[in-house]
């Protein structure tokens, strides 16, 4: 039924907030869940049974690449597109859409992160079965997630109240705009509205339409990326990428095209999904006991409560009336962070990789 729908995976980023666990070398996408999979591979694996190995495809740094490999074998080799340095998104999505149209003119691309977790996969997949349809009718499609609370870490995505549609379940509105990450009363306000909805960077459109926006909106980036395509299957085609891909314009997707198109449309999800993007987060994904202590490794305690304790090591800890802090424990490495500063992590990283 949609033999046309291709995914396209995104996995480029550092995962900075989860340090010291996640890496440049090693990063988020590649860390374990509870089920002993990775968020990469549960970000396959939830797509399986409406998109084949053979129409998905990933995108990833070079140097990740025979991760990759090594986390996804099914996919084939020459779908693992491997950028000489990141660029962002804008510049992903136009190199993996350009290259499916290539193959398939009439392909309708999922672009999909490597790096989040969806509980209600069932939901998902019903929501995908809508918005392919929408994008066969040449909408620029969205999943907007429902928020559960008035989050500070999320950019949003305001729709109207004219519908665009309803099928497999879902309702589809015309989206108005995007919105940066807000303060709390500017969330609170969201919620209340009840027209805003967190922006889960996953898109479906056709690939002729999103690189028809591309080329209106983006008109060097298209060039560029129409002559790294060019020579696919040639012996120039390391040369050229290595020489254009530095030279293109780094920016997201959504500021570069999708602030900018009068397609936009929204199909607000409610899927349990968790962005995975900082150690409460992460930390959320492992099972708590009646003290809301979730420990991964070793650990004892005395009238802690709501900590994560990451413990990477054979080494012994032990808490003592701690409360709403988290503990990571590596070989090398102890971080010890206050919940309410957790996305100060980043932060403490960015700052010790400065010293290497």
């Amino acid at each position: 039924m949609m033999k046309h729908f291709n995914a396209v995976i995104l996995a480029g980023g550092n995962g900075t907030r989860l340090w010291p666990l996640s890496t440049p070398v090693f990063p988020k996408q590649f860390l374990p869940l509870p089920n002993g999979n990775s968020l990469i591979q549960e970000s396959l694996a939830r797509i399986t049974s409406l998109i084949p190995s053979e129409r998905t495809w990933v995108v990833t740094g070079r140097s990740m690449a025979p991760l990759v490999h090594e986390h996804l074998p099914s996919i084939p080799a020459e779908h693992i597109l491997a950028e000489p340095m990141g660029r962002n998104s804008a510049p992903a999505i136009a190199w993996a859409a350009a290259t499916i149209a290539r193959q398939d003119p009439d392909a309708i691309m999922v672009t999909l992160t490597a790096d989040h977790v969806i509980r209600d996969v069932e939901t998902f997949n019903k929501a995908l079965h809508h918005a392919y349809a929408l994008a066969e009718e040449g909408h620029i499609v969205t999943l907007g997630i429902k928020p559960t609370g008035p989050e500070t870490g999320f950019g949003y995505i305001r729709f109207s109240k004219n519908t665009a549609g309803e099928g497999h379940g879902h309702q589809a509105f015309y989206g108005e705009r995007f919105v940066e990450k807000p303060d709390l009363e500017t969330a609170q306000s969201y919620l209340s509205d009840g027209h805003y909805v967190w922006n889960s960077g996953m898109f479906i459109w056709k690939v002729a339409t999103i690189l028809a926006e591309i080329r209106e909106h983006l008109p060097e980036m298209a060039e560029k990326i129409e002559q790294i395509v060019s020579a696919t299957g040639t012996e120039q085609k390391r040369a050229i990428l290595d020489e254009t891909w530095p030279t293109l314009q780094n920016i997201s997707i959504d500021y570069g095209v999708l602030e900018k198109t009068k397609n936009l449309v929204v199909i607000p999800v409610e899927i349990g999904w968790n962005d995975v993007g900082n150690w409460e987060q992460y930390g959320a994904l492992f099972p708590a006991d009646e003290q809301g202590l979730r420990v991964v490794g070793t650990h004892s305690g005395l009238g802690s409560q709501n900590l994560v304790v990451y413990n990477n090591t054979e080494r012994q800890i032990f808490t003592i009336g701690l409360e709403d802090v988290i503990v990571i424990e590596m070989a090398d490495k102890t971080v010890i962070c206050h919940k309410a500063h957790v996305q100060r992590v980043k932060e403490l990283a960015e700052q010790q990789q400065k010293k290497y």
